[in-house]
C-alpha cells in the first residue's frame, strides 16, 4: 500500500509502462500472425508461374507486391527505434546522492521521468499499431488477388 503521494505518482508510471509493454507484446503477435498467413503467396505464385496461364501475371504482380510492402510493414512494427524502456535505478541514485534528494523527491522524479517514457513510446506504439492496420489492408489485397488468379486459372 502507498504511503505518499510520491509513492502512488511511481506505482501508477510503473504500471503505465508495464501496460505499454503488453500493448507492444500484442502488436508483435499480431505482426507475427499476418505475416504467417502472407507467405502464402510464395508457394502459390512459384506454382502459377509455372504452371498457370499469362492471365494471372497481373493478379500474381499485385498479390507479390502486397507481399513485399506487408513484410516491410510488419517488419518496421517488430522493430520498434527508440523505445524507452524504463529507468536505471543506479542513474537515479546517483543523481539523488548528488543534489541531496530524499525519497519522496526521488520518487517524484522517477515518476516524471517514467511518464515522459510513456509519453514518448505511445506515440511509437501508434506508429506500430498503424503499421499493423497497413499490413491488414495489404494481407487482404494479396488474398482477394490470390482469389482472382485462381479464378482466372480455373476458367482457362
Amino acid at each position: 500500500m502507498v504511503a505518499t503521494p510520491e509513492e502512488l505518482a511511481l506505482s501508477l508510471s510503473q504500471e503505465s509502462l508495464r501496460a505499454q509493454e503488453q500493448t507492444e507484446i500484442h502488436l508483435r503477435e499480431k505482426a507475427t500472425a499476418i505475416l504467417g498467413a502472407a507467405s502464402i503467396v510464395v508457394p502459390v505464385a512459384a506454382l502459377a508461374i509455372g504452371k498457370g496461364p499469362a492471365g494471372t501475371a497481373i493478379p500474381f504482380g499485385a498479390a507479390a507486391l502486397a507481399y513485399v510492402l506487408l513484410v516491410r510493414a510488419c517488419g518496421a512494427a517488430l522493430l520498434p527505434r527508440d523505445v524507452h524502456a524504463g529507468l536505471l535505478g543506479g542513474e537515479l541514485l546517483d543523481t539523488a546522492k548528488a543534489a541531496d534528494a530524499d525519497l519522496r523527491q526521488m520518487q517524484a522524479s522517477a515518476a516524471a521521468y517514467l511518464d515522459a517514457g510513456y509519453r514518448h513510446n505511445q506515440a511509437i506504439l501508434e506508429t506500430g499499431a498503424q503499421r499493423i492496420r497497413t499490413a491488414i489492408v495489404l494481407l487482404t489485397v494479396e488474398i482477394l488477388s490470390l482469389a482472382v488468379a485462381l479464378v482466372i486459372t480455373l476458367l482457362s
